[in-house]
């Protein structure tokens, strides 16, 4: 198995479960390789580098996931970055594609860890939902650009998850895509990690301090990016990330200060529709599983 994300799809959360559970999972036979792992040790290269340059840095998890496969051991593998870079245009998006990178990304390193057979896992998320949180993490980062600036080069109600999708299965080494979506993903995560791992559905899992399927990363009220241009011309020198937490912990994202929204509400409902008639197609799709609750 391997989950590749998406971004600003709670697959924060779903690692830090993966991982909190990680010796339950090997008691029933699968190892776990998540973003503390692919990101240092048994790190995964940047793919877009010279094959032998590529085979030589991704040896050790090649290595290590031979030696589980000789056991006889279920892979899960996990890192949203194998989807072609971080959660910003043109990456994340560009024109009317979502994730450009993703089908060269995924074809350099199946075949560079000799995999075949794979099931691709993703979560997806209505695209303007996506664009916005997308848009707030950079505000996270300390970027203070504004929407329009951020999608400049974006068509967003152009984007397709089928796209997206299609493009994996034609992957040479993609057996099968699992997927399901965001919006379901707190009465998800159970049977979730049961389907990603291979675990009896009634598997005892240890479930996170926090309120289970809640964020990690909370993104940003609207209130509070209105304020942090604010905060940084009234204290010349400011930190723009340090400004953020600041008008965060004053105007914290939640029903009396929502998230930033953007786009006119015709543009909102007709994203709606249309990311339910993907997620349909997709439904319909061979070789293509969709988890609902």
């Amino acid at each position: 198995m391997l989950h590749i994300g998406a971004h600003k799809t709670a697959s924060t959360h779903l690692q830090k479960t993966l991982s909190l559970n990680r010796d339950i999972l090997a008691q029933q036979g699968c190892v776990y390789f998540g973003p503390d792992r692919l990101r240092r040790d048994l790190k995964i290269p940047g793919l877009h580098r010279r094959p032998n340059a590529i085979r030589h840095r991704i040896k050790p998890l090649l290595d290590a996931i031979q030696a589980e496969q000789a056991m006889g051991r279920r892979l899960l593998l996990s890192d949203e970055n194998i989807m072609g870079g971080g959660p910003k245009p043109p990456a994340l998006a560009q024109g009317e594609v979502l994730y450009p990178k993703l089908q060269n990304q995924m074809t350099v390193l199946l075949d560079a860890l000799e995999l075949r057979d794979v099931t691709v896992c993703l979560a997806l998320r209505n695209p303007l939902d996506l664009l916005v949180s997308a848009w707030g993490h950079q505000f996270r980062r300390g970027n203070l650009e504004g929407f329009e600036q951020f999608c400049e080069d974006v068509a967003p109600l152009a984007l397709r998850w089928s796209d997206v999708v299609l493009r994996l299965r034609s992957c040479s080494g993609v057996k099968r895509v699992l997927i399901w979506r965001h919006e379901d993903y707190s009465s998800l995560l159970n049977p979730l990690v049961g389907a990603l791992s291979g675990c009896r559905p009634d598997t005892a899992l240890k479930a996170l301090a926090q309120e289970r399927g809640s964020a990690f990363l909370i993104g940003p009220s609207a209130r509070a990016i209105e304020l942090v241009p604010k905060l940084v011309a009234d204290e010349p020198g400011l930190d723009a990330k340090l400004a953020l937490r600041r008008a965060m912990r004053q105007f914290p994202k939640s029903l009396d200060h929502p998230a930033p929204q953007p786009f006119p509400a015709d543009h909102v409902a007709q994203s709606k529709a249309q990311y339910q008639a993907d997620w349909d197609r997709l439904a319909a799709t061979a070789g293509v599983a969709c988890l609902t609750p």
